[in-house]
């Protein structure tokens, strides 16, 4: 019996240094780490002030207490950072980006030159959702009855960016006379040009407009909104008529495909490859950044609104939006976009 219970003694032992043998999990640590946030415009728009933000604060709720800094790759309305995500970023958690808010809609209607597929980035959270507003120099074309008899020349960084997109569908849908005029690298340049006259407007979300240029739109100012894009109306501008709601009712269908453009709206992502348990550590530690009271008194004061969406929402209304987009209306939006 002893003999017995000796040889049981030795298995248990055995299978004891087994188990502490095997490969605990990983624990993702930061320590001595560089994080490097991408966006895919220049410099002084939206997307730079929400990665200088990011920068600032996001690394604080990391383990390891990683550096942060902001890098731009501008190019093609953003499509370059997104090919550059999918091909060459690392995808141990060092490089995240800011996804332009087009991302799921130009890879459903200008696929060419992608290497992207939206559905395999991991979507870390969404900062700010943000509606698309459609804003005019006040003149004889700022309001939708004047763009159907007045050539406009609207303002955009390129084919994959909203600024070109919203308006070549807009254009046949509404009957409007459209002059695109690309090649800005950001916000801030396109807005001045429209100080400058060289365009008669662009689009961008409505914090831009009311952060860069708020005495354009008090009464009688220099520029009017005309149309906002979008699921519902912004709260912050709830009189500017959506999208949605002008063309016809066959059409709703095609404007329902650039929805995910204010669910994007300034969010941050990593890489597909991204191991789940980095994933989850960057969403805990996004998460509790936004509701840090630092970060809310900066963003107040930066007028960067706080409208947020997990990582886990953001990811499932991106797959739902290309689960939901037929074949049809896809062809059909891809044909008025070109």
């Amino acid at each position: 019996m002893s003999v017995l219970r000796g040889r049981l003694q030795i298995v248990v032992i055995l299978i004891s240094a087994l188990v502490f043998a095997l490969p605990a999990e990983a624990e993702v640590d930061f320590r001595g780490k560089t994080i490097t946030i991408s966006i895919g415009y220049g410099v002084g728009g939206s997307y730079h002030f929400y990665a200088l933000l990011f920068a600032r604060h996001f690394g604080r709720f990391l383990p390891g207490l990683p550096s942060m800094v902001v890098q731009s790759t501008p190019g093609a309305g953003g499509v370059r950072l997104l090919n550059e995500a999918a091909l060459r970023m690392r995808s141990d958690g060092t490089q995240i980006f800011l996804p332009p808010d087009t991302t799921v809609v130009t890879q459903l209607l200008a696929p060419d030159g992608l290497v992207y597929d939206a559905r395999k980035f991991r979507y870390i959270g969404t900062a700010d959702q943000q509606n698309t507003f459609w804003v005019m120099r006040r003149g004889p074309n700022a309001s939708v009855e004047g763009m159907q008899t007045v050539d406009t020349f609207m303002g955009s960084s390129g084919k994959g960016s909203t600024g070109y997109m919203i308006p070549a569908l807009a254009g046949p849908l509404l009957k409007l006379k459209i002059k695109p005029v690309g090649g800005y690298e950001a916000s801030r340049e396109m807005i001045m040009a429209m100080d400058k006259g060289e365009i008669d407007g662009t689009l961008q979300a409505w914090q831009v407009w009311k952060q860069s240029r708020p005495a354009w739109f008090v009464s009688g100012g220099f520029a009017v909104p005309v149309i906002q894009v979008g699921a519902i109306a912004d709260p912050d501008a709830p009189a500017t008529p959506l999208l949605r709601d002008l063309v016809k009712s066959e059409d709703r269908p095609i404007v329902a495909l650039f929805d995910t453009i204010g669910l994007i709206g300034r969010s941050l992502a990593a890489p597909n490859g991204t191991p789940d348990e980095v994933v989850a550590t960057l969403r805990g530690a996004f998460q509790a950044m936004l509701g840090d009271p630092d970060y809310i008194a900066e963003a107040e004061k930066s007028q960067l609104r706080i409208l947020s969406r997990s990582g886990e929402e953001l990811e499932a209304a991106i797959l739902d939006a290309f689960a939901s987009s037929s074949a049809d209306v896809v062809r059909r939006a891809r044909e008025l976009t070109q």
